[in-house]
């Protein structure tokens, strides 16, 4: 991080981070019921590993990019694989830092029934979440095969 002082003002150029680890060809536990709730997910250090926390942080993202339509999309798939599928009707609550950056992401499981699945429901598929500020790594570093996306601003 560079560090410059100017009129005596601290200054930095900081930014939270995310990462997004959807890994494939893993078998995944499909469950009765998923409920897709809003979430805060800031500059906080976090794995984020719970089929709940992805589901969160998925409709997050999706109401922060005012993509309701591709939420919809994805209730309609998970209802056809038999999952009954509930969520938090607050659409002005929920925040990703700098949400806007999370267009590969989003495109990705709003595009591909394979990586939406095992994002949601494979055990190995997570997100780190932090910040430029302190000495956590969110780099995603497995031996499985896996797809990776980065969310930084």
């Amino acid at each position: 991080m560079i560090k410059k002082i100017r009129h005596n003002v601290f200054e930095t150029n900081s930014s939270s981070t995310h990462s997004i680890c959807i890994a494939k060809d893993s078998s995944l536990t499909i469950p009765k019921e998923i409920h897709f709730g809003t979430g805060e997910f800031g500059w906080e250090r976090n794995s984020l590993r719970s089929m709940y926390s992805k589901a969160s942080y998925l409709y997050t993202g999706l109401l922060y990019n005012n993509r309701m339509t591709d939420f919809f999309d994805i209730v309609g798939l998970l209802e056809k694989e038999g999952i009954t599928v509930t969520y938090d009707s607050h659409k002005d609550e929920g925040y990703v830092d700098h949400g806007y950056a999370l267009g590969n992401f989003l495109n990705k499981v709003c595009k591909d029934k394979e990586s939406l699945m095992s994002y949601l429901f494979s055990d190995l598929s997570y997100i780190e979440t932090g910040n430029d500020n302190d000495d956590h790594d969110v780099d995603i570093v497995v031996d499985y095969p896996h797809e990776i996306f980065y969310k930084g601003n």
